[in-house]
């Protein structure tokens, strides 16, 4: 396996395990200990993942199996394009990831609710 496919499945496996399986111990497994966050509502390092996912969790959102649409990698980047649900409402993610020794070393997303009206019948994922 190439280490484009190693870094594809370290970012899909840490993915499900801490965002659908809601499981914080995997925040630890799979980020290193200086892990960037460009997202300006979390915080950087694994304690603003954490804390993320405690918020998730205090508002309800259940463990779910998550869906890539695409799995884009090159280098020691992954981009994720993924459907999630939150608070009753299906989302649209774009996730990239940077890898670092095995690890989750620094991370940017958008996102985006599916709308309750749209504007044309082209399916988001």
């Amino acid at each position: 396996m190439t280490q484009t496919e190693t870094n594809k499945q370290i970012v899909t496996a840490a993915y499900q395990r801490i965002f659908g399986d809601l499981d914080i111990t995997g925040v630890d497994e799979y980020m290193s200990a200086d892990f960037i966050q460009h997202n300006p509502t979390i915080a950087d390092g694994p304690e603003g993942v954490k804390a993320l996912v405690q918020m998730l969790i205090s508002q309800g959102v259940p463990k779910q199996k998550c869906t890539f649409k695409h799995v884009v990698a090159e280098a020691d980047t992954v981009i994720l394009h993924s459907r999630y649900e939150m608070a009753g409402k299906e989302w649209r993610f774009i996730d990239i990831y940077r890898i670092a020794n095995g690890k989750l070393a620094e991370h940017w997303d958008a996102m985006m609710q599916m709308p309750d009206v749209r504007s044309n019948n082209n399916p988001m994922f």
